[in-house]
């Protein structure tokens, strides 16, 4: 076959050809010289030739001949030798049952044009020259590996198919189905036979651990556990949680044989980062030991709450101790509630007032509210050191504007508690429906002659028995009894207009006034007693309500236990403080990329940082440090503000075996944020070992994401390998193209055409 290297437009060459037919002719047919048309139409003849030669040669012809190159099936054999494969869940073992699975179906009696490359792999690749000397000795599994090696390998003669025998356990980390892509992009399909079953050996495995990274100290802890127990369906083991050698808990689970959950309690004690230990026993016959144990830490926190209590009732001469005492000592009867005071120094009318300024029991001192030191806390940060504030009866001008804005701040941003108790100084009465105040406190206040000084009897609305701040007996009866039959009369009010959309109403008078509303604002929680604790409007309210202490004598204040009185302090206290106090780690969150690793291991750390107001910080300076294996407060790096998780990254390096706490503390321009901790243990687990179920699904996968076939080695493949042997790809296509055009033939011819024209004109005198 011929073809031409330039082909242009046929309207082209045809208007060429013309052009030089009408040039040749015109020349020839003006020659000057005797008359004769057919010397002059040979002249012109022999130089259209000419022409017509160097026009072909221009075109550039060229022979082409086409040349068939067949192939033959050319497959690698890769076989897994790995520690795994000396499993014996089948007979003779993996390894045995894979190899007989090669020679039966792949090496003996190989059609002719069949080629198979034998290679055995393990974390590495190598020829494998005589199948029945490899033994199970691979230190992992790196399936991925071994087909990146093969894939590419070089060669002349290219591979047709790959062959893979495995129990699909990767153990290298690499995604086998990501380089099996690869080879279909190549059109070198990959053929799985599965070696082994999905039974799991007989073992007891502590999969995985959950417990609150913040607890209080002392406090009854819920650890969550996730436990596999294949082959011991039945078997009651005990599950301790270990602090060092001592034993913080114990208990007994009956195992099921399959994946289960349990739980366990223990009571942390101490304050500060703790580390435990959750184990179960190792038992008679089991794979592995060292998965029945797991680690965790835990920050055990202060449980204390603390509450600024404000009282703006003076020393009364009837009273046996100071006004502010009664609710002082209700609320300090709960241990982990602590307590600051502060009195209110002046009255109304601007005259000093009768307070006492000393604990009698105690000897602590107590401060006026607006003391420069030991006051109001004058900034946010101070204020941010209590809980709960309760306000009771005090003036509006012992506040600047910023320390009332700190209160509303305290609980709508922070998560704290702000209860207002009513007396001449509070709510309308006191201005604070002109203040910050109103935007958090639960009730619409009237104006400045809110106060109503008449008894009154508090009732509990229907739907308010089972709120927490009501529901302080021992049983709902006992409850409605401590309400109905033991709650004293009040002797005044502030009244107001109406509690809030979103309040909830747990106390009314006459003609449904408000008493009492909670509501939740923010981040926290806010409460309105309209009447008061203290003797005048609640003298019976701060010394009557409880039991008596001698059955056979009247109640008054010397005969009466106030438990009552306390319980409910206690529990509103404990209600208005729960979004406050159950936060932890604030500023600074650590998280880990893995909480267990290998020694050398690429490991992430992500912090994230908060200001007081919780909006994230991008400018702060975060350190990581080390404590563990010796060293205390290593530093190992710095973190780094990524604008798209919105926190701090850091790459590490998981250290040498053992336990570690890996700190994270964030400065803002030199001052302290706030720290985190969290445990990293570095242990060399045995990947290969610590679980030996075959993986079908993982074989499945390669097969299908290269285009080939997937067998296992305990059935028959049949025709389906009949085909992988059967299929030779297409013979190889080779166009070789010779040029023509080149050859001195064609340059012999267009001289010699040209010469004759020329001989022939001199001959008849054409000039």
């Amino acid at each position: 076959m011929t073809e031409f290297a330039h082909v242009p437009d046929g309207r082209w060459l045809a208007a060429v050809a013309l052009a030089a037919m009408a040039i040749v002719g015109t020349s020839h047919a003006f020659a000057r010289g005797p008359r004769g048309a057919a010397v002059r139409v040979a002249g012109a003849t022999l130089r259209l030739l000419a022409l017509a030669i160097l026009g072909v040669c221009l075109l550039e012809p060229r022979r082409v001949e086409k040349v068939l190159h067949p192939h033959r099936v050319r497959l690698a054999l890769l076989l897994d030798t790995s520690r795994s494969m000396a499993t014996a869940d089948v007979r003779g073992g993996r390894l045995a049952v894979a190899r007989d699975w090669a020679n039966a179906h792949l090496l003996r009696g190989l059609p002719a044009g069949v080629e198979v490359v034998p290679l055995a792999f393990g974390d590495r690749v190598s020829p494998a020259t005589n199948l029945a000397a490899l033994g199970a000795t691979g230190s992992a599994t790196a399936i991925a590996g071994a087909l990146s090696s093969v894939l590419a390998a070089p060669g002349e003669d290219p591979l047709t198919g790959v062959v893979l025998l495995s129990d699909g356990i990767e153990t290298a980390g690499q995604s086998p189905e990501s380089i099996a892509r690869q080879f279909k992009r190549r059109g070198i399909p990959v053929h799985t036979v599965g070696v082994g079953t999905t039974n799991e050996t007989r073992d007891v495995v502590l999969e995985q651990v959950v417990v609150k990274r913040a607890v209080a100290n002392e406090a009854p802890t819920r650890v969550a556990l996730r436990l596999r127990s294949p082959g011991f369906g039945g078997s009651n083991v005990v599950v301790q949680i270990r602090r060092g050698r001592e034993v913080q808990a114990a208990k007994a689970i009956r195992l099921n044989g399959t994946t289960q959950a349990a739980d366990i309690e223990f009571v942390p004690r101490g304050k500060g980062f703790q580390v435990f230990e959750v184990a179960v026993a190792p038992q008679p016959g089991e794979w592995l030991d060292a998965n029945n144990r797991r680690q965790f830490g835990i920050e055990v926190v202060d449980p204390t709450l603390r509450g600024l209590y404000m009282e703006g009732t003076p020393q009364q001469a009837e009273s046996p101790m100071p006004e502010w005492k009664y609710l002082k000592d209700a609320l300090q009867s709960d241990r982990n509630i602590k307590v600051k005071v502060l009195y209110r120094q002046f009255g109304n009318n601007g005259r000093l007032l009768n307070t006492a300024d000393t604990d009698p029991a105690t000897g602590e001192r107590v401060y006026p509210v607006e003391h420069p030191t030991e006051g109001f806390p004058k900034t946010l940060e101070q204020l941010l050191e209590y809980d709960v504030v309760i306000h009771s009866d005090i003036r509006r001008d012992s506040f600047d504007a910023g320390q009332l804005d700190n209160m509303a701040k305290l609980v709508e941003q922070h998560g704290g508690g702000f209860v207002m108790i009513g007396g001449n100084s509070a709510f309308g009465r006191g201005g604070y429906h002109q203040t910050v105040l109103d935007r958090i406190i639960p009730i619409a206040m009237e104006g400045a002659s809110d106060n109503v000084a008449s008894p009154v009897r508090l009732q509990v609305p229907p739907n308010a028995w089972t709120h927490p701040l009501v529901a302080i007996g021992v049983d709902a009866a006992d409850t409605r009894r401590i309400w109905t039959e033991r709650f004293p009369t009040l002797y005044g009010y502030n009244r107001v207009e109406r509690a809030k959309p979103g309040a909830t109403v747990l106390g009314t008078g006459d003609d449904d006034v408000v008493l009492l509303a909670v509501q939740e604002v923010g981040h926290g929680r806010t409460m309105a007693f309209t009447s008061d604790t203290t003797r005048s409007w609640g003298r019976d309210f701060e010394t009557l309500w409880g039991e008596p202490i001698r059955r056979d004598q009247a109640l008054d204040e010397s005969n009466c236990d106030s438990r009552h009185y306390r319980s409910f302090w206690v529990n509103a206290v404990r209600w208005l403080a729960a979004g406050k106090a159950g936060r932890t780690n604030q500023p600074v969150v650590l998280e880990l990329s893995e909480g267990h690793a290998q020694p050398g291991d690429p490991l992430t750390a992500n912090v994230r940082v908060r200001d007081t107001a919780q909006h994230d910080v991008a400018t702060a300076e975060v350190s990581l440090f080390l404590s563990g294996g010796g060293v205390t407060n290593q530093p190992v790096g710095t973190a780094r503000y990524d604008a798209a998780s919105r926190s701090y990254r850091a790459h590490l390096v998981v250290p040498p075996a053992g336990t570690h706490v890996v700190a994270a503390r964030a400065a803002l321009h030199g001052s302290p944020l706030g720290e985190d901790r969290e445990l990293l243990v570095s242990e060399f687990v045995d990947r290969e070992m610590s679980d030996l179920r075959a993986r079908p699904d993982v074989m499945a996968g390669i097969a299908r994401a290269s285009g080939g076939e997937s067998f296992s080695a305990a059935s028959d493949p049949g025709d389906a390998l009949r085909r992988v042997l059967a299929g030779v790809p297409p013979p190889t296509e080779e166009f070789r193209r010779t040029p023509l055009w080149d050859k001195p033939a064609w340059l012999l011819a267009v001289l010699g055409l040209l010469s004759l024209e020329w001989s022939l004109r001199r001959w008849r005198g054409l000039a």
